[in-house]
């Protein structure tokens, strides 16, 4: 059986098309991230492989079976959405936040048991937010939300972790811990982790491969191959430049990161 996600003639949008005819193949336990400027369909590429929208036209695959309109195998993927996404007046502790990550699997009337709540300690001790299971969601840092939503998603144990904007509004040392983290469940923990990001100098030396969209075009491929001076000009519509460093490449517009 095949193993992986893949996407065949994908059309995604909401009535009018963002994206045409994407097609691609994400093995899993790879590193992969959806570049490119706002509004030209990044969000809604990871929403229509999840199945909360549905495609305009094309399939998706989850380990070879066709799961365009639901399959059981959707049960591997697991989500963390931007912040905007979910309610911060939610009145629930950050352990329930993470517990939720249970509900789907449950039957109307069933309880959590033991078993599940001792999973979520651990992917909270995992991340190290266990000290904040008991304060209010709604009071926690950004960073902090951040986390326990990455641990909601992994109590599901997927295969892989779509994340949307995972650092943004967090400061800088918060960013790098959520990235360090994202990069260490990939590496030591195997999940395959497909992630739509603004910060390409922070994930440079994570990532394996990239999907970078513009208006109505997409190029896919190693980010070697991908994120160059040429092809981001293009897309963004601006000059960018990179600045070869000791530590890898830093991707400049004038004088701004991209």
């Amino acid at each position: 059986m095949e193993k992986g996600i893949r996407v065949e003639d994908l059309t995604i949008g909401y009535g009018e098309p963002l994206l045409k005819r994407l097609s691609f193949y994400m093995a899993e336990s790879e590193f992969w991230i959806v570049v490119g400027p706002n509004g030209v369909g990044k969000s809604t590429l990871l929403k229509t492989i999840l199945g909360i929208i549905p495609p305009l036209s094309g399939k998706v695959f989850i380990h070879g079976i066709d799961c365009t309109k639901g399959c059981d195998e959707k049960r591997f993927l697991s989500y963390v959405p931007q912040m905007e996404d979910y309610s911060h007046n939610f009145p629930a502790t950050a352990l329930d936040v993470v517990l939720s990550g249970f509900f789907p699997r449950l039957s109307r009337f069933q309880k959590l048991t033991d078993r599940e709540r001792e999973v979520a300690f651990h992917w909270m001790k995992l991340l190290g937010i266990e000290s904040i299971a008991n304060k209010q969601f709604n009071t926690l840092s950004g960073g902090q939300q951040r986390k326990t939503l990455i641990a909601r998603a992994l109590v599901s144990n997927p295969h892989y972790i779509f994340l949307d904007e995972p650092t943004t509004g967090v400061d800088l040392k918060s960013s790098k811990r959520i990235l360090k983290i994202i990069h260490r469940l990939n590496k030591e923990k195997r999940f395959g982790i497909l992630m739509v990001t603004h910060d390409i100098n922070f994930v440079w030396e994570y990532v394996e491969k990239v999907i970078l969209i513009g208006y109505n075009e997409y190029f896919i491929g190693n980010k070697e191959e991908i994120l160059n001076e040429e092809l981001l000009s293009r897309i963004y519509e601006v000059d960018v430049k990179i600045a070869e460093t000791e530590y890898g490449p830093i991707f400049l517009v004038g004088d701004k990161h991209v």
